[in-house]
């Protein structure tokens, strides 16, 4: 099922956020799919320590530069920062979607303990 939200109030770099948490489908251009996993394997490697075997990097100030993608990498650096639980929930508000986190759903083992345990009450005993 294709995820539908609102776009107006959302830049393109923020709806194309948006489709990569949400998972992209079949019929999106593959390269913003290539994109956002670029970045955030980006701001890994920046953020793993330097050893002898490897130098420290800085990945994303090239991907963040003018010439590349700037609006991508600022909003993916906001998503990471201390305040990104405020901006997704933002993010969320505007584009009209529900923060799914906010449903108490129990574990799928949880859910399978419960339907036997069920199914074990209604089952007769010999």
């Amino acid at each position: 099922m294709k995820l539908k939200f609102r776009t107006d109030e959302l830049i393109p770099a923020e709806v194309s956020f948006l489709h990569w948490q949400f998972g992209y489908h079949d019929e999106d251009d593959p390269f913003f799919v290539s994109l956002w996993h670029t970045i955030n394997r980006a701001w890994i490697s920046d953020h793993c320590p330097a050893t002898d075997a490897r130098p420290h990097t800085n990945h994303l100030a090239r991907l963040g530069s003018s010439g590349a993608y700037p609006e991508e990498v600022a909003i993916f650096l906001k998503f990471k920062s201390d305040q990104g639980e405020g901006y997704w929930l933002n993010l969320l508000q505007r584009a009209g979607l529900d923060d799914r986190r906010q449903r108490q759903v129990p574990p799928p083992v949880e859910r399978r303990r419960r339907s036997s345990s069920r199914r074990s009450a209604t089952t007769p005993s010999s």
